[in-house]
């Protein structure tokens, strides 16, 4: 089945990719790519149907997917890319099986293989390890567990000054129906993937990569993430503090900054 990708561009310049989050938007990356702009080619392509597809993608697919949409987009292209949380996960996966396709690689508090093993919150480890169908975990969202593990994530997924401070735990009807297909699909691509194979093929993956975490991230912690570059071989780590999970939004400046240094080829100091 054709997986359309629709995407934003603005500026000229070498070509940077931005990768939303699962749940997330193009908007998220929108001061990123005001400031980027005036030295690159900036894309950012809505993933939301990749990630909502109706006939369920597996990640390691949805790498294809996306891959396929760069050669068909860009021909003759090698591009940067830089990703959020899954858009990070989307970002290594890319780097790692098409190295002809990515020069560069910014991975920003991104997801880690076999990630529900390495969740935090024991809540997330609960609804994303346990195969429910939908109508079990639109149910489960109505209990008492449910409404803490939604009061959860939005601490986690959501920057309420941008946002709004709308409480998603009393959530119901459509909405709490929507969220409950979202968890579920959601759930299904960690659960159905094999992230065995992930963690023997980025083994191999030496590319050009510069990973930045919150060190109080509040999905993963501070070793998850040293793992995990350790793991891929990226040397160029960069901690900052009180930036949240949603670093993107919550410090776009300070995050325009790392990239930008890494992009030109410098350190940050």
């Amino acid at each position: 089945m054709s997986h359309k990708i629709t995407y934003r561009e603005r500026g000229q310049g070498p070509l940077l990719i931005l990768l939303h989050g699962y749940g997330g938007s193009v908007h998220h990356w929108e001061a990123i790519a005001d400031r980027l702009s005036s030295q690159y080619r900036v894309v950012i392509p809505n993933l939301t149907h990749l990630y909502m597809s109706t006939d369920k993608l597996f990640f390691s697919v949805q790498i294809e997917v996306l891959a396929k949409f760069i050669r068909e987009t860009f021909p003759g292209e090698k591009v940067s890319v830089a990703g959020l949380s899954y858009g990070g996960a989307l970002s290594w996966g890319l780097a790692t099986q098409h190295s002809d396709l990515v020069k560069k690689t910014v991975l920003i508090n991104p997801m880690v293989t076999d990630p529900v093993r390495f969740f935090l919150p024991k809540e997330l480890k609960f609804f994303f390890s346990i195969p429910l169908n939908l109508k079990s975990v639109y149910v489960m969202l109505a209990t008492p567990m449910g409404k803490a593990f939604l009061k959860r994530a939005a601490q986690i997924f959501r920057d309420e000054r941008s946002e709004g401070a709308t409480a998603v735990e009393h959530l119901k009807g459509r909405k709490l129906l929507f969220v409950a297909h979202m968890i579920h699909h959601f759930s299904w691509i960690l659960r159905s993937e094999d992230w065995r194979v992930w963690n023997q093929k980025l083994y191999t993956y030496r590319g050009e990569c510069r990973l930045i975490f919150d060190k109080e991230d509040l999905l993963f912690n501070h070793e998850a993430y040293m793992k995990f570059a350790k793991h891929i071989g990226c040397e160029d780590l960069i901690p900052i503090e009180g930036a949240g999970h949603l670093a993107i939004k919550t410090r776009p400046d300070a995050i325009s900054e790392l990239m930008l240094e890494f992009l030109k080829g410098s350190k940050a100091a």
